[in-house]
């Protein structure tokens, strides 16, 4: 395997880092990555290699918001860290990525695979842009949280979402349920890049998007496997079956009783894995 980060300028001029990984080989197809809250590219690297190892080509980028976050102080880091313009910010990044992978792998199929926030962003994308994607994977999506916030609370966030996009909170994650493997946890939370920091804006944003995708999961028209964590206390198990339950032929929805959040990050790993693999295929 072969693999590269470089810096990508957007049309409106942020700068952000993408990772391609490359098999040795002859190329099968390519998988645009779509990571979660609080994540970056180095979370991916072990999905991506074993990916790379069969043939398929894996380019990730560090979404707004998270990541090195290039060419800002860190202070300005700091600052941005969890704050994006918009919601529509990230589909935007992620077209014009989608654009330049047809350019790097020409004629070749790309799949898309989105995990939590990812995955929220990912079924909004196949709602939106069908054509872009032979398949897609969508691993414990973001639709709506294990514990939800009170109405009112949601509410008042959503109030000050509206009054600046970079009014933002420490989330307090619960790392111990991303993975039942908690040193694979540790290895993941004190990188030094990982954060759980969000606008309230963006949570407010993320909230309606969970909302629409399920609503308009029968418009589904990409074949889809959608991963569920049975023992998911990040995101709502629930909203996933119900979103499935609404969803046509096209999706289909495979529960991992005991797995934690990440699923490929779980000690189930190696059955994700496979099971990717072979969806692919």
């Amino acid at each position: 395997m072969k693999s590269t980060i470089q810096t990508m300028q957007m049309r409106d001029g942020e700068t952000l880092r993408v990772a391609k990984f490359e098999p040795d080989g002859p190329v099968l197809g390519v998988l645009q990555l779509l990571h979660g809250f609080g994540e970056h590219i180095g979370h991916y690297e072990k999905l991506c290699a074993f990916l790379a190892q069969n043939g398929y080509a894996c380019v990730v980028h560090d979404q707004r918001g998270f990541g090195e976050m290039p060419g800002k102080t860190p202070k300005e880091r700091a600052r941005a860290r969890g704050v994006v313009p918009s919601y529509a910010a990230f589909l935007g990044d992620i077209a014009e990525i989608r654009e330049k992978i047809a350019k790097w792998f020409t004629g070749l199929p790309v799949f898309l695979f989105g995990c939590s926030m990812g995955g929220n962003i990912a079924l909004n994308l196949l709602l939106q842009s069908p054509e872009s994607y032979a398949k897609a994977i969508v691993e414990s999506p973001w639709l709506r949280l294990y514990k939800p916030l009170p109405g009112p609370v949601s509410a008042f966030a959503g109030l000050l979402g509206r009054l600046s996009p970079r009014l933002a909170i420490r989330t307090r994650l619960n790392t111990a349920a991303i993975s039942r493997d908690q040193g694979e946890v540790g290895r993941l939370v004190n990188d030094g890049i990982f954060h759980d920091r969000m606008s309230f804006r963006l949570y407010s944003e993320i909230v309606a998007a969970g909302e629409s995708a399920i609503a308009g999961a029968s418009q589904i028209a990409t074949p889809t496997l959608l991963l569920c964590a049975g023992a998911d206390r990040i995101v709502s198990a629930p909203a996933i079956r119900e979103l499935a339950k609404n969803a046509g032929p096209n999706l289909r929805l495979e529960e991992f009783d005991g797995g934690f959040h990440c699923l490929h990050h779980d000690i189930l790993r190696a059955e994700i894995e496979e099971r990717i693999l072979s969806f692919l295929k």
